[in-house]
């Protein structure tokens, strides 16, 4: 017949707790020093990232309000000198827009 019982033969019995013990520490040693790893690279890339974004966003600010501060003043500059064209672009383009919209909800 087949012996099929595990045999886990450390040596002394006294010598095996200590011996995992000692390799418990140091798997946990690691582990947390990983950990501590992972939380600082975690933090410098959300820095990172957050830098990045507002250097994105200053840059989208400032191009924004340079071009549409120029155009804002030549429209409104234009309104003032032909008002009934104003009022009949506008008229027309709630026309189409509303045509737009209306044909959409039939479907």
């Amino acid at each position: 017949m087949t012996d099929a019982t595990i045999k886990t033969d450390y040596g002394t019995a006294a010598a095996t707790p200590a011996k995992a013990k000692t390799t418990a520490r140091k798997t946990a040693a690691k582990a947390t020093a990983a950990v501590k790893k992972a939380a600082t690279t975690v933090a410098e890339t959300a820095v990172e990232k957050t830098q990045v974004a507002r250097d994105y966003v200053h840059d989208k600010t400032d191009a924004a309000v340079a071009w549409s501060k120029p155009k804002a003043e030549a429209a409104h500059k234009a309104a003032e000198d032909h008002p009934l064209a104003l009022a009949l672009g506008t008229f027309v383009a709630g026309a189409v827009f509303g045509f737009l919209l209306a044909r959409n909800f039939d479907r």
